[in-house]
């Protein structure tokens, strides 16, 4: 493991009995959730469906994912093993760990065979993980052709109001988190050309994104 990815595990092993209550931006909280239930409605999963969720932490989606399954399952991947000990708890406490599975990986070198997943949804990781252009090029390795992809994170804005929210959102997420949403989806994305954005969604004055994805 490199050193960038060795700071970035630790410092969620050190945070992840607080993180729950510090993993959103300072007055967005009440926006979170909607966005983040938005993000998986636009998986359009199925009951069968294979899912991965790619820096889970500590599983905060995992239980919307998996409540809309049946047969099939949810892998949640991250560095930070105290934060999958937390996702576990949670996934026993919400009954869908017969459904969500947590396992110790690298979002930049995925220990998964190619066009394993159905769908892979990816919250607030790509402004998190020190290498985002492998992360997008392992994600399109592991999906199946015919998957789907949701992207849900902050980054430059649209709008021209939208430069001072993101400036002042960029000011708390070094505070809060050491996150960088400078980081432009597009050139990322690119890195990964077998991806292509079907479509896309904007918030909070165009600074949060919530893209969908097809592999070609």
């Amino acid at each position: 493991m490199s050193s960038d990815k060795e700071k970035v595990a630790k410092r969620y092993d050190r945070w992840s009995g607080v993180y729950d209550s510090v993993d959103t931006f300072p007055g967005l909280g009440r926006w979170e959730k909607r966005w983040r239930l938005e993000a998986i409605e636009m998986l359009a999963l199925k009951p069968s469906d294979l899912v991965l969720d790619v820096g889970t932490g500590t599983g905060l989606i995992v239980p919307w994912l998996a409540s809309r399954l049946k047969t099939g399952k949810v892998i949640g991947i991250d560095i930070s093993e105290k934060m999958l000990a937390k996702a576990r708890e949670r996934a026993e406490k919400c009954s869908v760990a017969d459904r969500a599975e947590f396992k110790l990986d690298d979002a930049e070198k995925m220990s998964f065979p190619d066009n394993y997943f159905d769908k892979v949804i990816a919250t607030y990781a790509l402004t998190t993980i020190p290498n985002p252009e492998k992360m997008v090029q392992e994600i399109s390795r592991v999906m199946k052709p015919s998957g789907t992809f949701v992207l849900l994170d902050t980054g430059p804005p649209k709008s021209f109001g939208g430069k001072f929210v993101h400036a002042w959102m960029r000011a708390c997420a070094k505070v809060f988190g050491y996150t960088d949403i400078s980081r432009d989806p597009y050139k990322i994305l690119a890195s990964a050309p077998s991806l292509k954005i079907v479509s896309e969604k904007r918030h909070y004055a165009t600074t949060v994104y919530c893209m969908v994805l097809a592999k070609n």
